[in-house]
């Protein structure tokens, strides 16, 4: 089957894959390896969000609203893969496989400085990853995969509720690896592969500061940080003349990440910073037409089911669908593809103070991305 077509289609669910409010931004794609000879790729995906909500206000009661709270992000992919041999490929690719950019109003309850600071509830966090893989074709279409992950982490968070606290993270660099298997047929361009992307624990040095009644100072800390492990599960395979279906699968163990920074705990009463319940199943399937020998497009639905937990006001979202188009056009030795989506982010509950809770309603997000694949043979 065309390779434009399986361009189009990877299009759809790799460019615009970041999950508006959320913290999974690149969804750890593998998609690369599986490229023929050798090749160099560029993606960059572009996702505006809009999330609010309203909390009652903490001395009269009175709805306040959070303003847009989801700030606009870019999601970047580079990558190079290579055959080193008949039976063996290899691949590096850099992402950002998780991140946030969160902030509220000033008057949002959580919002008012308990401490003499300024600043507004509101969080940053970045990871860049770098992932080399090799792939080892076995016999009857099976391969197997693996490869490491190197990964850097950083955060800055305030908390105006809690004397003002503010945290502030140094870059912490760490080691993962990455496992999978694939069974392919060409004759009917079928392919299934599952991949597991293991967790990376992150010693995190960081500067807490507060006030409290001894006055307002600054200590810094160590936290244990992980970014949980997943699995991907990817399929597609041609069900008619110039026709492929095509879809995954991913987990995410969120309840692996939680973050407890000792002075705020310990302010807090033991609460932490950042924690979850439940994890999350996130699935999209999709359809992709051969219109020309130069050009093909691709519809995809995507869905990831509302767990119903309350969530952290540092992410207030809880599951979403989603719908997307992408397009191909097939140069002699460049395809070049384009997408865009729309994600409905599903309602939820968030945590307050005082029980006192926060509601995010009627969100949503639109994601656009490009992607240029170029064959260097």
């Amino acid at each position: 089957m065309n390779k434009t077509l399986l361009s189009a289609c990877a299009l759809c669910v790799g460019a615009t894959t970041a999950q508006a409010g959320g913290l999974d931004r690149s969804g750890q794609g593998i998609n690369l390896i599986f490229e023929e000879g050798t090749v160099v790729q560029l993606r960059l995906g572009y996702t505006d969000p809009s999330v609010s909500g309203t909390m009652p206000s903490l001395t009269t009661g009175q709805p306040v609203d959070s303003g847009n709270v989801a700030n606009s992000f870019f999601t970047p992919h580079f990558g190079y893969k290579t055959a080193l041999t008949e039976k063996l490929d290899f691949a590096i690719m850099y992402d950002q496989p998780f991140g946030a950019d969160i902030a509220y109003a000033a008057n949002y309850p959580l919002s008012i400085n308990t401490g003499g600071g300024t600043d507004v509830l509101r969080a940053t966090a970045d990871t860049d990853a770098v992932t080399a893989l090799l792939r080892y074709k076995l016999n009857g279409g099976f391969s197997a995969i693996g490869g490491l992950r190197v990964q850097r982490v950083s955060a800055n968070v305030s908390v105006p509720i809690v004397g003002s606290y503010e945290i502030d993270t140094n870059d912490t660099t760490d080691l993962g690896y990455v496992i999978g298997v694939a069974w392919e047929k060409p004759e009917i361009a079928a392919r299934v592969a599952l991949t597991y992307n293991s967790k990376i624990t992150h010693d995190v040095s960081q500067i807490e500061t507060i006030t409290t009644p001894a006055g307002r100072g600054s200590t810094t800390t160590t936290s244990e940080v992980v970014t949980p492990q997943s699995v991907n599960l990817d399929f597609q395979t041609g069900v008619a003349p110039k026709t492929l279906l095509f879809g995954s699968v991913r987990w995410v163990d969120w309840p692996q990440l939680v973050y407890a920074p000792p002075v705020y705990t310990a302010a807090t009463g033991g609460l932490n910073l950042v924690d979850y319940e439940s994890a999350t199943f996130t699935y999209s399937l999709g359809l992709g037409y051969q219109f020309s020998e130069e050009f093909s497009g691709a519809v995809t639905l995507g869905y990831e089911s509302s767990q119903g937990d309350i969530v952290s006001n540092l992410g207030p979202t809880d599951g979403f669908w989603s719908i997307g188009l992408g397009g191909t056009y097939s140069l002699e030795k460049a395809k070049i593809s384009g997408g865009v989506r729309y994600t409905d982010i599903g309602d939820a509950t968030a945590d307050g103070a005082g029980g006192v809770r926060a509601n995010f309603t009627g969100n949503s997000a639109w994601s656009v991305g490009f992607q240029i694949t170029y064959a260097l043979n």
